[in-house]
């Protein structure tokens, strides 16, 4: 999940500080995040992929979205 989520907020132009300013959480945990140390919580997830305008699934497991 971590290399998805460093490449959406990158090609995004979505800084981890701007991130964890939209998200309610430090920066540090959105750094973290994009190092794959730890994982973000689903409510984090969802909220990303919708401002990433990504499929929640996909961001979250790698794989196609379910039908």
């Amino acid at each position: 999940m971590a290399a998805r989520l460093d490449r959406a907020l990158t090609r995004a132009g979505i800084s981890s500080a701007r991130a964890a300013k939209w998200l309610g959480v430090s920066e540090y945990d959105v750094q973290y995040w994009r190092r794959g140390i730890t994982v973000p919580p689903l409510n984090a997830c969802t909220r990303l992929a919708a401002v990433l305008h990504l499929d929640v699934h996909w961001l979250c497991t790698g794989q196609p979205p379910v039908a």
